[in-house]
């Protein structure tokens, strides 16, 4: 199956549309692509195939892959260096959420002279990304952060000292091409990790505070694809209906977080650059702990996740522990002393946690004290 839609930009969608990937590049009018991909994915054949597609339709790409699973702005401005050398007109974001967000902030650096930090969302950052972007083509090869289709990138800076959110409307990609076959080969791990990933997008975006019923649908369609089809991703990674339910729901869990998300990733973001856990491993683990604050809030909102999830218990813990399930199901550690997060560092992840915007889209406002009391649950 191949199919072709714009919501919210163009999507190629179905097996073999990577093959697709020129002629929307050369519909941009560009000639000089920038692939920006990362180290882990140049061990694969997928970057050569891609260089190989663009070469063959009269396409001249260069390619960049210094970047790490926390992109952070030193590598932002390497890669902004390589587009300037090679004369670019355009970027090619190949991989997981890593090279996709760094891409878009590569976009901004190209026209835009302040630090990176000063497009920060959370001090009114958008406001300053007014200069043209070139053009961004994204595919992704993980189920997991739906960044082909977000307006938002997360890049590590080094002056802010935590994970800073960049977003505009501007930074939407101008045409998504997701094909399933480009991630039959992930690792069980990242398999898992990037599924959990799509489901705490998915399952924030249909708590959010405000109104988005279209979201709020969205949201929770995902939600059951990702409960149906992730064992199977995970033990069967070839099969064809699972891995293209799961690319689905990743990139559905992005347009319904244009509602907002909350306190899971600001939870989250700071287990990254405090502690290095992956950020899939981080949202799975504050998922549970999550779902019970909330619930104090909202019970009907999560009792519908937990109907999403396919659960007969609609209890808010019901939902909590059908999410510990799934994660235990695919392999991955459900406690933050499991992954290595220490006692001790609980203050400062809280106060991180609390210095990220996220949470104010959360339906029950948190406090300091909030953020601490879920690090220690979650220990």
């Amino acid at each position: 199956m191949k199919t072709r839609f714009n919501f919210p930009t163009r999507i190629l969608f179905g097996q073999g549309v990577i093959e697709d990937v020129a002629e929307h590049l050369l519909i941009l009018e560009t000639s000089r692509p920038l692939v920006v991909t990362d180290r882990g994915l140049m061990a694969t054949d997928i970057p050569e195939r891609l260089v190989n597609i663009l070469r063959v339709n009269g396409l001249e790409p260069s390619t960049f892959y210094k970047v790490d699973p926390n992109p952070t702005d030193e590598q932002v401005e390497a890669g902004t260096a390589a587009f300037r050398e090679h004369e670019a007109d355009a970027i090619v974001a190949l991989g997981g959420g890593s090279p996709l967000d760094a891409a878009k902030a590569i976009q901004i650096r190209i026209n835009h002279g302040e630090p990176l930090e000063e497009y920060d969302d959370l001090k009114g950052g958008d406001s300053k990304i007014l200069g043209d972007l070139p053009p961004l083509a994204a595919i992704p090869t993980t189920a997991g952060t739906g960044s082909e289709v977000s307006r938002s990138a997360v890049i590590t800076v080094a002056a802010a000292d935590r994970k800073v959110v960049l977003f505009s409307p501007r930074l939407m990609p101008a045409v998504a091409v997701c094909d399933p076959e480009l991630t039959y080969g992930l690792p069980a791990r990242i398999t898992a990790e990037t599924g959990m990933d799509a489901l705490s997008h998915n399952i924030e975006a249909y708590l959010a505070a405000g109104y988005h019923p279209m979201a709020d649908g969205i949201a929770l369609r995902a939600i059951r694809m990702i409960a149906q089809n992730l064992p199977t991703a995970f033990e069967k990674p070839k099969d064809e209906k699972a891995r293209q339910e799961m690319l689905m729901a990743s990139t559905m869990g992005a347009v319904a977080f244009q509602k907002g998300l909350g306190v899971i990733h600001s939870l989250a973001h700071p287990l990254s650059t405090v502690t290095g856990m992956s950020h899939g491993l981080a949202n799975s683990i504050m998922m549970p702990v999550a779902l019970r604050f909330n619930g104090i809030e909202i019970p009907e909102r999560v009792a519908m996740v937990a109907h999403a999830l396919g659960t007969k218990d609609t209890s808010v813990e019901g939902a909590a522990n059908t999410v510990t399930a799934l994660a235990e199901s695919v392999g991955l550690p459900t406690a933050l002393s499991e992954a290595g997060v220490k006692e001790e560092q609980i203050e400062v992840l809280s106060e991180k946690a609390m210095q990220d915007g996220c949470h104010t889209c959360n339906a029950r406002e948190c406090t300091l004290e909030d953020m601490s009391d879920l690090f220690k649950e979650a220990i």
